[in-house]
């Protein structure tokens, strides 16, 4: 009797590739400058009052810190769909970056137990803070200059 084997197949492999390559696209950086960027991930909710506190000092930090090739991007702790997540994120004023679930995933980052807990990865996506609770700007470049970082126009 003979076994018969599954077709490979070119389409689905490519296709695999495709999904890959986008869901990995955040975590490889565009141009030899980006090699080097730190991320800050934020954790919010609607619901989470001093989560709308931070937002604002999030979003005015966000493109000074981008001189420094330091990433600031927000995760939804719901994990609602995309689409709401998205128009949540719309409705509290967030200009940074949300996460998509997938871009989540690759990260490998677990929910945080409260809320607001924001994150700093090198690199290389180690965690190398967490700060619990409501930050400010200072607790931010704090943790920053602490892993040796220099920031530009601070």
């Amino acid at each position: 009797m003979t076994k018969l084997k599954p077709k490979k197949s070119a389409v689905s492999h490519r296709l695999l590739v495709l999904i890959f390559a986008s869901m990995t696209i955040f975590l490889q950086p565009l141009s030899a400058a980006d090699k080097n960027s730190w991320r800050i991930v934020n954790y919010w909710s609607e619901w989470c009052a001093p989560c709308r506190v931070e937002i604002p000092m999030f979003n005015e930090l966000s493109p000074r810190l981008a001189k420094s090739n330091v990433i600031i991007v927000g995760v939804n702790f719901d994990e609602d769909p995309r689409d709401l997540t998205l128009k949540i994120a719309d409705d509290m004023g967030i200009e940074f970056q949300t996460l998509s679930q997938q871009e989540l995933d690759l990260l490998g980052l677990k929910p945080p137990d409260v809320l607001p807990t924001t994150y700093l990865l090198s690199p290389a996506n180690e965690v190398m803070a967490k700060l619990i609770g409501m930050q400010s700007e200072q607790d931010i470049i704090d943790a920053l200059t602490r892993q040796g970082l220099t920031l530009l126009n601070q």
